[in-house]
């Protein structure tokens, strides 16, 4: 009567290990093959960080693109004057253009109907985005191959058992049992195959 309760409780701790491996929830996430190996995504962080970029300079080249000829106007001595001052003068000539991650300066010097200099300069903020993805190795099936030893007569035993799987991919285990009310004890050892 004994031998059927422990083997009960046997098949009773069976199926718990069988719900406890097989009948657990599939875990989704996506797949991704880094050097060759599947692996799974557990979480992905992205980080946008803004870089500040500066630069000013001076530009040489100046394009002439061409000649529109306007009708001069009769004018006295002062008004001639005036003009002549204003030709020989240098004006300068600023602009700033906003964009999308921060402006652009450009500053022109005009002398004699035409540009003698030109200055720009860019403030920008770009944005550089960093993805981290943190990722395991998929749970995959193991063989290992081993010996086990139990003392006892001929007889089936019911009993109990503790495994431990150590760093090394070997798995230790004792085991105790009861025939004809006397303790049988057992131990194993099974080294990882592939």
């Amino acid at each position: 009567m004994k031998n059927i309760v422990y083997g009960v409780i046997i098949l009773f701790l069976l199926i718990l290990l069988y719900r406890a491996e097989c009948g657990r929830p599939v875990v989704k996430g996506d797949k991704v093959v880094v050097d060759g190996k599947k692996y799974e995504v557990i979480k992905q962080i992205v980080d946008t960080q803004y870089i500040k970029y500066t630069e000013k300079g001076t530009s040489d080249t100046v394009v002439h693109d061409t000649t529109i000829y306007v009708k001069i106007p009769i004018l006295d001595s002062i008004q001639l004057d005036s003009v002549a001052k204003l030709y020989y003068a240098m004006n300068v000539f600023s602009d700033t253009f906003k964009l999308k991650y921060g402006k652009v300066y450009v500053q022109d010097s005009v002398q004699n109907n035409r540009i003698v200099g030109r200055n720009y300069g860019a403030d920008l903020l770009v944005p550089i985005e960093r993805t981290t993805t943190i990722v395991k190795e998929p749970a995959k099936s193991q063989v290992y191959l081993g010996a086990r030893l139990d003392v006892v007569s001929q007889t089936a035993i019911p009993g109990v058992g503790l495994m431990l799987k150590t760093k090394r991919d070997r798995i230790y285990g004792v085991s105790l049992g009861v025939v004809n009310n006397a303790p049988v004890y057992g131990g194993s050892l099974y080294i990882k195959l592939f």
